[in-house]
């Protein structure tokens, strides 16, 4: 028991046999610590030198021959608390060298619409211009009463959205209804796509170094903000190709 122990704590079985010979002898020459131990004596030096210098035991000189005995026991429970302290000390400096590289984007969840409408809020409060996806018909029925006054705040602060949604009645007369204002002020360039190509399920937005997706099936009313420069600019590359194709296709 004391052995597998010991061996937990660091100790080679050899030191564990030597430094309990030690105990139980109260000190000895090499020689008697090997018998004691049931080792070769050689190796017993070598193993006695090795406590020695991790502090479990010392020695002196008798007859002129080295004579060990081991330190008291307690030492143990001081070295391990001593270690601790030392850890508990440099861990945190460790944790903030491995944070300045470390890559965690930082992920927000929301649910419900009323959750969800901090998504949209986010939007007006960025910097920059917002690329996105959306999808108008889906859109108007889950946030029916929320979207006018949205969209009379971004006209007022002038938020500057560029956006592909799907090239149906619905959106096209949506945007014709309700949008134009915006169009006119040159606040929001919008470009439709063929619904049966490409259709457009959850709305997502790329602003700053943020991507934002709101799923926009009732069923699962949720949405997420993940903030992560190269996530960011993968997905507004993504959005410009996607943008450079519709307007190609139009220019056509």
């Amino acid at each position: 028991m004391i052995t597998n122990e010991l061996e937990k704590l660091g100790f080679s079985t050899e030191e564990v046999n030597a430094y309990v010979a030690l105990l139980e002898l109260g000190g000895g020459f090499a020689s008697s610590v090997a018998k004691k131990a049931g080792a070769h004596r050689v190796t017993t030096y070598n193993t006695l030198e090795n406590l020695r210098k991790k502090g479990f035991a010392k020695h002196t000189k008798r007859k002129g021959i080295r004579f060990y005995y081991a330190i008291n026991p307690q030492i143990i429970l001081n070295q391990i608390e001593d270690r601790y302290n030392i850890a508990k000390e440099l861990v945190p400096e460790l944790l903030d060298l491995q944070n300045i590289h470390a890559f965690k984007p930082k992920i927000q969840f929301f649910e419900g619409v009323s959750e969800v409408t901090h998504i949209l809020n986010d939007l007006l409060n960025s910097g920059g211009e917002v690329l996105g996806f959306t999808n108008y018909e889906v859109a108007t029925d889950l946030f029916a009463d929320y979207l006018d006054d949205y969209y009379d705040r971004a006209l007022k602060v002038g938020k500057k959205f560029r956006l592909l949604c799907p090239n149906d009645k619905f959106n096209a007369m949506y945007i014709k209804g309700r949008l134009m204002d915006r169009i006119e002020a040159g606040t929001l360039e919008i470009f439709a796509v063929n619904p049966k190509m490409f259709p457009v399920k959850n709305a997502q937005y790329i602003y700053g170094d943020k991507v934002a997706t709101i799923s926009l099936d009732k069923k699962e009313m949720m949405g997420t903000i993940i903030e992560s420069e190269s996530n960011a600019e993968t997905n507004r590359s993504i959005f410009n190709l996607a943008w450079l194709g519709a307007t190609s296709f139009v220019a056509k």
